[in-house]
């Protein structure tokens, strides 16, 4: 169970990364999205360690505060006010 555990949090945290590298070269438009690698698993390692000390003090922050600034309006808000811009765009573009 434990072996499973670790290897999904593994390819998971893998996974987040190279979307991360991969957004921001987009994003920048970087060429070689290899060269953002580092700085941003440096980032990452930097904030995971800021954000959280303890255990306890994750789940608060997990649970707790977390949860209301990001979760809610990233899955409550956000889409349906895209998805009316992508409407009322799809709709304009279709009149001309």
């Amino acid at each position: 169970f434990m072996i499973a555990l670790v290897t999904g949090g593994f390819f998971k945290i893998s996974v987040l990364l190279y979307a991360a590298v991969i957004g921001t070269a987009n994003l920048f438009k970087i060429k070689s999205s290899s060269r953002l690698s580092y700085p941003i698993g440096l980032m990452i390692l930097f904030m995971s360690m800021t954000i959280s000390s303890n255990f306890q003090e994750h789940l608060h922050e997990g649970l707790g505060i977390e949860m209301f600034v990001l979760y809610i309006p990233l899955s409550a808000i956000i889409p349906p006010l895209l998805l009316l811009v992508a409407f009322l765009k799809n709709r304009k573009d279709h009149k001309q």
